[in-house]
Order: structure tokens, then sequence, then C-alpha cells
């Protein structure tokens, strides 16, 4: 299945929804934003994770500077231009405004107040202390106040303790989906679809790694495996067809539409023995250790993981398995951290590429001259 195809389909699904009185609460798509609530008001989550080009991104420039985030762009240029195959964004009833970056914040309070969808509310701690977590439960509790308000009558606990223990199962099979011998593309697609669509695809997921889950694929045994970490790669983004065409494999996606957000994964003692689900909630922002929101041990914990994740592979196959760190332009998170992430990790023999781009299509040749490069230096 294409993007294109892809989008196609989640219209139609959406417009179902849509049909059965269901109501569509959006967000650009970053980690810490309880879906579980909304999904037990009986509404649909739709994820922002539209990757753009460069005529999203220019008439993005009426509202924000072309200084600001590639992606924040590209989600304000999607409700500007309104494209064909994104016309679900039409069905769309509320958007969160929330405050993973400034450039999240700065595109979701435009977009709600622009493009006139009512907004909704939900603000993250910086760092995870006590107050913080109590700062975050007073959060869930207000957002969860606001959709009953939209509901008309109240969200109740075991309703949300369902959602937890479906989007828990959904992230095991999806952890599972990231494990299996298929290639970069196919496995990015599927997982972005899966993210899209929510739990309610398990059963066709579950049904592709029984198919795969002994394929020795033998396509990919030339090929050079990187990990990807850093910004995500969006739906209808050809930077995973570069690295493909340019001999690369990625074997792990490192990012919020990857490893972030399927690691999430709440243990089964835990979430019988536990009874409040905002407290469930809480534990698990709490432990989300890899989210790069946080400060301010994330840069610690994502080198400790890639390293131990990076020697694993090379104690397993004998091979080098290179990092590769896309960084959405303008991507403050990211960018800021990218020369000591790269640093640190070259000093424990681990090879690094800062991939720094945005959509333009006039960087392609370039894009493709560095993937390249990059791969051919693992030997």
């Amino acid at each position: 299945m294409d993007d294109l195809e892809l989008l196609s389909e989640y219209t139609s699904f959406l417009q179902e929804k849509k049909d059965e009185g269901k109501k569509v609460v959006a967000f650009m798509s970053h980690d810490n934003i309880p879906e579980e609530i909304i999904d037990a008001a009986g509404f649909i989550p739709l994820r922002l994770m539209f990757a753009g080009n460069d005529e999203l991104m220019d008439s993005s420039h009426d509202f924000l500077p072309p200084s600001t985030c590639a992606f924040a762009q590209s989600c304000i240029g999607l409700f500007s231009l309104k494209p064909n195959h994104y016309r679900f964004l039409e069905l769309i009833d509320y958007f969160i405004v929330s405050n993973h970056c400034v450039s999240d914040i700065c595109a979701s309070e435009i977009i709600s107040k622009y493009f006139n969808i009512p907004r909704l509310n939900f603000y993250v701690s910086y760092t995870k202390t006590g107050k913080s977590l109590d700062y975050f439960r007073l959060e869930l509790m207000d957002f969860k106040t606001q959709l009953e308000n939209i509901k008309g009558s109240q969200i109740e606990d075991n309703d949300i303790i369902q959602s937890i223990h479906k989007y828990n199962k959904f992230k095991k099979v999806l952890f599972s989906l990231s494990e299996l011998n298929v290639g970069s593309s196919k496995k990015l697609n599927l997982i972005q679809k899966a993210i899209l669509f929510g739990p309610q695809i398990l059963p066709q997921i579950e049904e592709y790694i029984q198919l795969n889950m002994s394929n020795s694929n033998q396509e990919l045994i030339n090929k050079k495996n990187v990990l990807l970490t850093g910004c995500s790669v969006f739906i209808n983004d050809p930077l995973i067809d570069l690295i493909e065409e340019g001999g690369g494999n990625v074997i792990l996606f490192d990012t919020w539409i990857g490893y972030n957000y399927y690691s999430q994964i709440l243990s089964e003692n835990f979430l019988h023995s536990a009874k409040d689900p905002l407290e469930i909630l809480t534990h698990r922002f709490e432990n989300n250790k890899y989210g790069d929101h946080t400060v301010p041990n994330f840069l610690e914990e994502k080198i400790s993981f890639i390293t131990e994740f990076v020697n694993e592979y090379r104690a397993k196959t004998g091979k080098k398995l290179g990092v590769v760190n896309h960084i959405i332009k303008f991507c403050d998170h990211i960018s800021m951290m990218a020369y000591h992430f790269k640093n640190r990790l070259q000093e424990k023999g681990i090879q690094v590429l800062n991939l720094e781009r945005d959509y333009s299509r006039s960087i392609r040749s370039a894009l493709e001259t560095r993937i390249q490069a990059f791969l051919e230096m693992l030997e």
C-alpha cells in the first residue's frame, strides 16, 4: 500500500466513524497525549503524522516565519491548502493544544484559531519530580473534564482502564512487528498505518506478523543496516526510500512514530493491580524515558539505549550498525543536542550521520549523496 492509498483508506474510515456520530480529536504527533481517555469517551484520536512538501511549507508562512520547524509548517499548510488526499481534515471536531515544543504550541494554536476548530488544552511538565507528576495528574483530570463536557456525560474509570488495556496490547503487537525481518519501508508503512488507525487494525497487523515471523528475507542480506533516531519519518516522506536506494535498511525507528510510542508498555501485573486509571497514565508518563520532551536526563537515556542496542547488534551479527540522527530543520529539541549526541556516540565507536533537512524537493540530490556516502562507511 502506498501513501496515497493509505490516506484514501483513512478518509473512508474516518467518514464511517463520523457517520456513526463519533467526534474526531486531532493533535500534533508527539508523545504523552492520553489517547486512551479520548477513546474511552467514544471519540477518535487523530494523530497528525503527515509530511510536507514545498507547497505546504510555503503556505504556512502567512502564519509563521520560515525559521519554524518544517513539520509544524507542514501541519499548518495542510489546513491552509487542504490537498485532495487530506480531505479527512475537514472531519476534525476538536484540536488539542499542547506544549511538546514551542512549534507545537504555535502551530496548534494557529490551526485551532484560524481554521475554526474548537480547542482542547493539555499541557505537560518538562520534568518528572513529585510535583511535576502531581501536575500531570491534574492535567489528566482537566482533560477528562473537557471531554466529558463535550460528551455530556461522565467518562467512567472502568472505560478508561479497558482502553488502557486495549492500547497496551496494541503496543505489544507493534513491538513484535518492529522485530520482523522485513524491509524498512514496508515496516514503517505498517507502523504508520497502525498508529494512524489505532487498535481496531490489530487483526490485520497480527495476521501480517504470523505470515512473516519466520521470513529470512534474502533481499536484506547485503543491505547496510542502520538505526534511525531523532525526528519521526511521517506519512508521505520519501526519506526511507532514499536510504533503501542507497543500499541501506532501517532496522529500528527510534522516533515518536516508532519505538518511543510502542515501547511504552505497562506490565500486566501492574495493570491488574492498579485501580485508578489516571494513576496508571501518570505512572506511564513517569517511566517514558526516551521522549525528548523531558529534561534533564533524556539525552543520557537516549545515548545509553542506542549504545546498548548497537553493541548487542554487533555481538549478534559481527557487523557495524550505523545511526542516522534525523533532524527536521528548526526542530530545537533534536538539533540543539545533535553535536553532543554525535560526539558521545562516536567516542564509543558508533558511526553517526546527523541528517538535517526540511521537506523541499530541491535538497533530494544532496540527501542522496550524504546518505550513500555514510552507508559506504559501514563496512
